[in-house]
């Protein structure tokens, strides 16, 4: 499990009074310090230590009672607990057996203390703001060196700990560590940093604000454990400093409100360095080891650190003369009880917990089988938060959407008659259980209504019922929700067909208690959960395991009424199933594991056995006689002798001392060598690798010769070949290019799935389980654990890069929270196309077709021409026979147009206006030939025939230019033109000079920027506010860039950025600025910004710029970068050409603490695929949304769509183009969360923000 994903438990710091009952005569008063779900933290007396630890080591595994009283109603409760860790004078202990009623009462004392009565509310004074601010100044300045040097020696243990590892896997994960602490040690440090400077303001994980005490794990539970032991050791070794330190905070009323006996003590640095590990992934070990180096670098050297605290609130006379009465008996230990009877024997000879914090012993357990519904499970928190508000964004997104229609003049459909009466809750319950019982015997091969469908035709069936409008909205969504189910590219037909079975019991589920969509706990959910996991794609499902999933289905759809307890027995044997179907796969990965350990120690052995041979005859002559018998057998019994013995054994030393030997006998004959223990030891060797026990005969003759031959024989010598060893992953240098890719491929973890779309018609899902020493082979399994793929680094970097191999961080989702997610984008869609299409030709509008114009240029897509077209004689035909059948002809033109030019880029722009982009090349002569296939139309009405003509003007692509309003008005000029010439006229748009003179001035001047700072470009600012209270962000700034051009006017931020992009110079543009506002934070002269964040535009074109991407992620990850006041807005997202690899990179961004906010945030699917697959944290609405949001019932519609769906996937919005109070007030009313425009603050030179 990943370091971020075990930090959200809450941990209850307390102190109450509490027994301990070991067993003993009489309990041993102790006190419970802290709490979770998990167990306990209590301290006791130093003396009881040694007397718990003797008998523990009587009975490791005994079970201990822990009782105290509720302080207000004076029950008793007693925790069943088993102690995990024992430090002189505290323990942890886990607990055996639940007891809710003990938890919910220290729960209630918890927040009882920890509720700062309502004064405490009120700003603080002067003097506490004064002394906060100097105290955390000298936590900084004392912590930051400890620190430098802490992180240094984490980075070589950890790289100690891989180099002694006694596996690949272990070794990997402690080399991964060091080289990620190494790279972000000032990531760690700034996360850190925030966390010391505000002593006072609670981890978000630690707030204490929930009436529920969140499950943890058992290793999240060890964790708080570590800690609590670390932390106690060191208030230990500093008690006479925290003490009288405490006191005086008590003083200024600082005591206790972030739920620390001291806010300055210990605590604050051990939660802070836990907050600042959250920037790497790593595991529990690697955790521990960095948490032993953080005590012995850090926690043991804060004794100065806490005088100079207390001299700190001496000097502003807080309690100069202190009195520590007041605190003795509260910190002294309790009174020591009567020591119980103790063994003779020394506890330390079978203490199962010994002092220095280790856990107490255990067997170990199998891995826990991981439902895909669990709640405990950290993978899924994010799921989980997602589907919390999913019935009420689609109920939101679905008004939204009957509420455009309407705007856009479709009249609202009903399923009933209009004087049909509702039916009460029961009633629809008792005709839904009628359609669940026919739908048991329904035959399996049997096509499958919609589920909308059969329930509307049975209450029809009623009689003179109806569905209300609560009900006609449950039904909406389960049916839209059960649709998304089977849609799901994850299942096999199999559990299409089983989860299909299901939609009547879930309905009447929902329609009694919405909450089905956002209780993770439903044993409903559990249920569809466990179905897609049995039934997943590419797994392989046994007849037996088959039929038994039909019957448990069956009966809960024969005996399902109002008693969920079915779906409970139901999850309880598929969880059975499950485990069957992890068991098998467990067993497959560990033998590919094992094959590929195996495979990676051959290669190993090979090696080492190379290296030894070259350190010994690289590049020399050997006698023929030693290299006969390597040959021969003598290398294979090193390379078997490596693998079974290892490099230290004294067996590998003796057969590399016969090489030696034979070696020193051919220099020399009177050589000092045992020759019969030689020949022995050769003759054992040789035979122990052969199969007949025996040497080759030609090994031994050759020897015989060697070794008694007269000294007046030569002895013949020969090269010793360079023999080629196992080629090595990373012996070559990579190039520039690949080096992204590389480290990639090097970050994956054993675990992750990926997709497999080698064939794109059919991508496998397969799971990364084995990666061998420094990263030289990956190997992957499918879902039944069996091997399917086997890669060197650089083919899998390769296969990222070519993106036949993608990261699949999807594949563990729920199917539930996934088919929810897939089912808000469907509405989201619909909504998006009404908003988008023309009611009557069901072509794009004005406002769409400008964006799509718009997203063309941004792209830089060379070759096509703007067509527009204006038909002439419709209105004489509106007038005479009426708009419907002028409806009527508009229809037919759109879908003529569809036929000749397909569903690309094709517009209704106006009432008889249309538009498209096609080939310049064909352009002219496609336009012809569809001016004569409208005027052949000859629509009639009545016996009355009408004559329709068109005329058309044609815009190429041009320098003048370079935005869409400015390419449809080139176009319109050009068709007017073409209008005032007569019908069945062309005209092509020729720029005005003028302009066009002005646009090569432009154009000179950006073509020219080689270097930014030395021509006239200015940096703007305009204000960004919060409009509510909740926000994340106070005030911030946008950064904009202008120029003026040689008359003095300046240019708009539009025609800069696409004319930059056309002379691909917005990359250096983009790299100018970003150093420019890092050299103006560094500077520290930023008053006049009041400590505000800064926004700055990232093109999607400088995004496709790998260099541009390294030189932004060096500059910022440097230490003294004030990456905290950054945020970056991707503008033009659709010209990002690799979406993942700049996902990757914004990503890698957000751990040094960096913030994104896509920006153009608009209708369509592309808007909320980018929102969906770049990592951002706040969104941009498209101004053309918000510029007219006050008078346009449309508009208001989309806007809260798009609120809804921004806030429905965690981001934030910001909407711009603000230009007056009623816009403002109408985007506050829709849920947005910042604002921007001239009515907030006009545009400002960052000169002025600074004065």
């Amino acid at each position: 499990m990943e370091s971020k994903e075990r930090r959200a438990s809450p941990r209850y710091p307390i102190s109450l009074d509490a027994e301990l009952v070991t067993g003993a005569e009489q309990p041993w008063p102790c006190e419970i310090a802290d709490f979770c779900a998990e167990g306990l933290f209590i301290r006791f007396d130093g003396g009881l230590t040694g007397p718990l630890r003797a008998q523990l080591g009587a009975a490791p595994e005994r079970e201990l009672v822990v009782r105290f009283r509720s302080q207000e109603a004076g029950d008793s409760h007693e925790l069943a607990v088993e102690v995990v860790r024992l430090i002189e004078g505290a323990a942890g202990v886990h607990f055996t057996r639940s007891n809710p009623g003990a938890v919910e009462a220290m729960l209630a004392l918890s927040q009882s203390v920890a509720a700062p009565e309502p004064s405490r509310l009120q700003p603080a004074s002067d003097q506490v703001q004064f002394v906060l601010h100097q105290c955390s100044r000298a936590v900084i300045e004392h912590i930051e060196p400890l620190m430098g040097d802490c992180l240094r020696a984490m980075v070589g243990d950890l790289r100690d700990a891989g180099l002694n590892a006694t596996s690949d896997q272990a070794a990997n994960e402690f080399m991964d560590a060091s080289g990620q602490m190494e790279a972000r040690q000032s990531a760690v440090w700034l996360q850190m940093k925030r966390a010391l400077e505000s002593p006072l303001k609670p981890e978000r994980g630690e707030v204490h604000g929930g009436s529920e005490l969140s499950l943890v794990d058992k290793g999240e539970f060890e964790d708080w454990l570590m800690l609590r032991v670390m932390v106690t050791r060191a208030d230990t070794m500093h008690r006479s400093e925290l003490l009288p330190l405490r006191m005086r905070l008590d003083h200024l009323g600082l005591t206790n409100e972030t739920g620390h006996q001291n806010p300055l003590g210990p605590a604050l640095v051990c939660d802070a360095f836990h907050a600042g590990l959250q920037n790497l992934t790593i595991g529990r070990e690697v955790e521990k080891l960095c948490l032993r180096a953080l005590e012995k670098t850090v926690l043991n050297e804060l004794g100065p650190l806490y005088e100079a605290l207390n001299d700190i609130l001496i000097r502003q006379n807080v309690l100069p003369d202190l009195d520590l009465s007041r605190y003795i008996s509260r910190d002294n230990h309790p009174e020591r009880p009567a020591k119980p009877a103790t063994p003779s024997s020394r506890p330390e000879e079978h203490d199962p917990v010994t002092a220095d914090s280790e856990p107490v012993a255990r067997p170990p357990e199998p891995p826990p089988t991981q439902s895909a519904d669990d709640p405990r499970q950290a993978t899924f928190a994010s799921h989980t938060a997602l589907a919390n508000n999913a019935f009420a964004t689609v109920r939101n997104l679905l008004s939204t959407l009957s509420a455009s229609r309407q705007a856009s003049g479709m009249a609202p459909v009903s399923d009933f008659p209009s004087d049909a009466k509702p039916l009460s809750g029961a009633d629809l319950q008792r005709e839904l259980h009628g359609l669940q019982q026919a739908s048991a015997s329904r035959p399996a091969d049997e096509e499958s209504r919609p589920l909308k469908e059969q329930v509307v035709e049975k209450i029809r069936a009623v009689g003179d019922a109806a569905l209300d409008d609560e009900q006609q909205e449950t039904l909406d969504v389960v049916d839209r929700f059960f649709s998304s189910v089977v849609d799901s590219p994850r299942l096999n037909d199999m559990a299409r067909g089983q989860l299909r079975k299901l939609e009547f019991p879930v309905l009447r589920v929902v329609m009694r208690d919405r909450r089905f969509f956002e209780d993770t706990g439903s044993p409903v959910r559990g249920v569809m959960n466990r179905l897609a996991q049995l039934g997943a794609k590419d797994a392989r499902v046994s007849p037996v395991v088959e039929r038994r999933i039909d019957e448990l289905v069956q009966r809960i759809v024969t005996e399902f009424d109002q008693d969920t307890g079915v779906f409970e027995s139901a999850q309880e044997e598929l969880d059975s199933l499950i485990e069957r179907q992890n068991l098998v796969y467990r067993r497959n990965v560990e033998r590919v594991m094992a094959a590929a350990e195996g495979s990676q120690k051959v290669q190993d052995s090979k090696r080492a056995v190379k290296a030894a041979l070259d350190s010994r005859f690289g590049g020399r002559e050997v006698p023929r006689a030693l290299l006969t018998l390597l040959e021969g057998g003598w290398r294979d019994l090193l390379s078997l002798t490596w693998i079974r013995q290892g490099a230290d054994s004294p067996l590998w030393q003796d057969y590399l001392q016969v090489l030696d030997s034979l070696m020193a006998f051919g220099e020399d004959r009177d050589a000092q060598i045992n020759l019969p223990e030689l020949l022995r030891t050769i003759q054992e060797g040789l035979a122990s690798i052969s199969s007949n026990h025996m040497p080759s005969a030609s090994i031994r003759e050759e020897l015989k010769q060697y070794v008694t031959r007269r000294e007046d024989d030569p002895v013949e010598w020969v090269p010793y070949p360079d023999t080629p060893g196992p080629v090595e992953e990373g012996d070559t240098e990579p190039v520039p290019q690949q080096q992204r890719w590389l480290h990639r491929a090097r970050r994956l973890q054993t675990g992750e799935w990926l997709s497999d779309c080698s064939d794109a018609d059919h991508p496998q899902s397969i799971r990364l389980v084995w990666i061998a020493r420094n990263h030289s082979r990956f190997v992957f399994v499918n879902h039944q654990g069996m091997r399917v793929s086997e890669l060197t680094l650089d083919e899998l970097a390769a296969r990222l890069q070519a993106g036949t191999l993608v990261p699949d961080e999807e594949h563990d989702r729920p199917l539930v929270d996934e088919s929810i997610d897939r089912m808000v984008k469907q509405v989201y869609d619909q909504l998006s196309w009404v908003s988008t299409h023309d009611e009557i030709t069901g072509l794009l509008t004005r406002r769409e077709f400008e964006r799509v114009v718009e997203q063309h240029l941004a792209r830089g897509v060379e070759g096509r021409t703007l067509v527009q077209v204006a038909l002439r004689g419709l209105r004489l035909l509106n007038d005479t026979a009426g708009y419907q059948a002028g409806d009527d002809v508009l229809g037919r033109v759109a879908l003529m147009l569809r036929e000749h030019l397909g569903e690309g880029a094709l517009a209704r722009l106006d009432g008889h206006t249309f538009a498209w982009l096609t080939d310049a090349d064909s352009a002219e002569a496609q336009t012809r030939e569809l001016i004569r296939t409208i005027e052949g139309m000859n629509p009639e009405h009545e016996g009355r025939q009408y004559q329709l003509s068109a005329s058309a003007g044609i815009a190429p692509p041009a320098a003048t230019l370079v935005t869409a309003d400015r390419w449809l008005r080139g176009a319109a000029q050009a068709t007017g033109s073409a209008m005032d010439q007569g019908g069945g006229r062309i005209v092509h748009y020729g720029p005005d000079p003028a302009l066009e003179a002005r646009q090569e001035q432009i154009a000179a001047r950006i073509a020219g920027l080689d270097n930014p700072g030395g021509n006239p470009l200015q940096l703007r600012c305009q204000k960004i506010i919060a409009l509510h209270g909740r926000t994340t962000m106070g005030t911030q700034y946008e950064v904009l860039i202008s120029m003026y051009d040689d008359q003095g006017d300046l240019i708009t931020g539009a025609e800069f950025v696409r004319m930059a992009e056309r002379y691909d110079r917005m990359q250096a543009v983009d790299r100018w600025v970003v150093g420019q506002m890092l050299d103006w934070l560094r500077g520290g002269d930023t008053a006049g910004a009041g400590g505000s964040g800064l926004s700055i535009n990232l093109s999607g074109h400088s995004l496709n710029d790998a260099t541009l991407l390294e030189f932004i992620y060096e500059t910022l990850s440097q230490q003294d970068a004030p990456i905290e006041r950054l945020w970056f807005e991707i503008t033009e997202a659709a010209a990002i050409r690799n979406l993942q690899e700049v996902a990757e990179f914004m990503r890698e961004m957000r751990e040094l603490g960096c913030r994104f906010c896509l920006g153009q945030l608009g209708s369509g699917p592309t808007s909320y695929e980018f929102m969906r697959a770049l990592p951002v944290e706040l969104v941009r609405l498209d101004g053309a949304f918000t510029r007219h949001v006050s008078g346009s019932e449309l508009d208001r519609a989309m806007v809260r769509s798009m609120v809804d769906m921004a806030h429905y996937t965690g981001r934030e919005v910001i909407a711009g183009l603000i230009e007056d109070r009623e816009t403002l007030d109408v985007l506050t009313g829709l849920g947005v969360d910042y604002g921007q425009g001239y009515v907030v603050e006009k545009p400002q030179l960052l000169e002025q923000l600074l004065s």
